[in-house]
């Protein structure tokens, strides 16, 4: 009796979104929008930047979003 191969189970869940379909500017009003950890920017310094989970990466508050500069 020979073992199936494993299926790999989880991975990258992330819909493809159009450019169209995320905000003009980046601030907290966006479904990917969340707090960066304070040990990245420091617990005074969140109003400024705005982490984006969709990309992974931080963005300025109130700059062209990362989805529209595709």
């Amino acid at each position: 009796m020979t073992k199936a191969p494993k299926r790999r189970t989880g991975g990258s869940t992330r819909v493809k979104e159009r450019p169209e379909d995320f905000p003009t500017v980046c601030d907290y009003s966006c479904r990917h929008a969340s707090f960066a950890p304070p040990e990245v920017c420091g617990a005074c310094r969140r109003d400024q930047a705005v982490y984006c989970v969709y990309f992974r990466k931080l963005n300025g508050k109130f700059t062209r979003c990362l989805g529209r500069q595709q």
